[in-house]
């Protein structure tokens, strides 16, 4: 009898917290995926196995507090784990959108680490988000950045959104910048009925006067769905890199998923990304796959993806993988 007053007690006081914060919500994913992977670099194989590979697995706490008037303080703590890292002895935690914020009848101000608006610019476009297919790793990353120090504004006018994102360097001048907003990220977007489109800028300059390394980077996004299928289209000019050499690089995707009943789609996507570099270098990704949903919150998964790279004509790094995988969510 004792115990299990003991049990109740504690039981009391690990609930009471959120049953006193009604808007408060502990979440998560867990994302594995197997399968085959080979990689070349000139042709050579340097990788040719069989993977287990956890893609952004996370777990995080969100919510929000009313305060007077029609004001909210939101806020968000989100980490990635990975539920298969070879060393059992190390616990590896990686910061994703942590932040504080405040949200009203103006909008929403967001302060702390995020996503920036022209990585949210993309809407659904990308049909293999977190998997080695992430349009991420078409080119070098460029434009899908998520970071620290961020003042984050997100507004709506009927179907338009637009938000921007102020980041200082936090530097002396010389070696960083020490601006209010030595980078900054601004999108505006449209979602109407079957149609999402969406501008979006970014501009780097956060190595004060020693360079002068003023590089923007420009995202054009559309999607349309209609009877169950999905179109969608990307393209992307600029340089985001701060070193001033770092080439222009141009990229154009394409994505493509259709459902098939209630529970099946069918996914393909293709992005080429040119670097227009002294010697040419060519980027292309490819991918298709086949999802099923086995419950609202469980998705299972085939795919197969290859990345290959050309500079000059000549066969550089490629990647390719066919693999199952399953994500569930909480």
């Amino acid at each position: 009898m004792k115990k299990n007053l003991i049990a109740l007690t504690v039981a009391g006081v690990l609930i009471a917290p959120m049953t006193s914060q009604a808007e408060t919500k502990v979440y998560g994913k867990v994302h594995l995926n197997y399968g085959s992977v080979e990689s070349k670099t000139g042709g050579v194989v340097n990788v040719d196995n069989w993977q287990l590979n956890s893609f952004a697995s996370r777990f995080g706490v969100k919510g929000s507090h009313d305060l007077d008037g029609s004001l909210k303080a939101v806020y968000k703590l989100e980490w990635e784990v990975n539920p298969n890292d070879d060393d059992t002895k190390a616990i590896v935690i990686n910061n994703r959108n942590q932040y504080l914020g405040l949200k009203g009848g103006f909008g929403e101000a967001r302060v702390g680490t995020h996503d920036t608006p022209l990585k949210m610019a993309q809407g659904k476009f990308d049909q293999f988000n977190d998997t080695t297919a992430d349009l991420k790793f078409a080119g070098k990353m460029d434009g899908e950045n998520r970071l620290s120090s961020m003042i984050l504004y997100l507004g709506k006018t009927g179907n338009f959104g637009y938000n921007l994102a102020l980041i200082p360097g936090e530097g002396d001048g010389t070696t960083g910048g020490d601006g209010l907003a030595d980078t900054y990220s601004a999108s505006v977007t449209y979602k109407g009925g079957p149609f999402y489109a969406a501008l979006a800028t970014d501009s780097y300059d956060d190595t004060g006067a020693a360079v002068d390394s003023s590089n923007t980077l420009t995202r054009i996004v559309g999607t349309y769905t209609i009877k169950g299928m999905q179109f969608g289209l990307l393209v992307q000019n600029g340089v985001e890199k701060i070193a001033a050499s770092t080439a222009e690089e141009d990229w154009v995707g394409l994505s493509f998923g259709a459902k098939l009943g209630s529970s099946n789609k069918i996914k393909a996507q293709y992005i080429m990304v040119e670097n227009n570099a002294a010697t040419t270098k060519e980027s292309t990704l490819m991918a298709v796959g086949f999802d099923h949903k086995f419950a609202k919150n469980t998705t299972g998964y085939v795919m197969y993806s290859s990345i290959e790279d050309e500079t000059s004509g000549t066969t550089g790094d490629e990647f390719n993988s066919l693999s199952v995988g399953m994500i569930v969510k909480f």
